[in-house]
């Protein structure tokens, strides 16, 4: 398993609408909780947790040194404002490192698919993540999908074929959940839609039909 990462937090004690001033100081809001408990404020410095982001560490144990205490908290989400691209609030949950957890993990394609090589296929991945069950210890931190194996339009990587980066885990997304699989490529498609809609030549002699909506010829004087 990877080293785990560590933030170092403070206690809060900003809230509502102050907590504007606390993140132009440089420090996210943060929640930590904790079944059957209150959950419990903190702050964290923006670099540090923007670092976080970066690694990608949702759904992952790190280290939360708070008051002088080091503690392995999950991940639960570190939030984005979609605009601003800045860091608004993070949460973390204390967790139970004896039993599994359930968790989403990032799926990434590996490997190279002879159905892509033609330039005639595409392999599309329809799962960017899948909930897993692990214990806090073995949460791996990325799935893997092998496409290699993908050469036909229909071959496809399933829930079950994925494997641990690192770490142990139990698939809870459906096991026969479609995660890649191979489809005609886009030009393909449009040469296909292109013949469907063509126009079909007469026949030598062939006479249009009439259309029902059309108007009928004036009648000769």
């Amino acid at each position: 398993m990877p080293e785990r990462h560590r933030l170092a937090a403070a206690p809060r004690r900003v809230f509502g609408k102050k907590v504007k001033r606390l993140r132009r100081e440089g420090q996210i809001p943060a929640n930590v909780m904790e079944a059957g408990r209150s959950s419990t404020a903190i702050q964290a410095p923006e670099r540090d947790l923007a670092e976080l982001a970066r690694a990608q560490v949702s759904g992952q144990i790190i280290d939360l040194q708070l008051e002088g205490v080091v503690a392995p908290v999950l991940v639960d989400g570190i939030d984005v404002d979609a605009l601003t691209n800045r860091l608004i609030h993070a949460t973390f949950r204390k967790v139970d490192m004896t039993r599994p957890i359930e968790v989403t993990v990032r799926v990434q394609l590996h490997g190279s698919a002879p159905a892509s090589e033609s330039g005639e296929h595409t392999v599309m991945q329809l799962l960017q993540e899948v909930d897993v069950s692990a214990l806090p210890t073995d949460i791996p931190s990325l799935l893997t999908a092998d496409v290699s194996g993908l050469a036909e339009v229909g071959d496809a990587v399933l829930v079950r074929d994925l494997r641990a980066a690192d770490g142990a885990f139990e698939p809870v997304t459906a096991q026969d959940a479609v995660v890649a699989q191979v489809s005609l490529g886009r030009q393909l498609e449009d040469d296909e839609a292109d013949e469907e809609l063509g126009e079909v030549p007469l026949e030598e002699g062939a006479v249009l039909p009439a259309d029902a909506d059309a108007e009928p010829p004036p009648a000769a004087d």
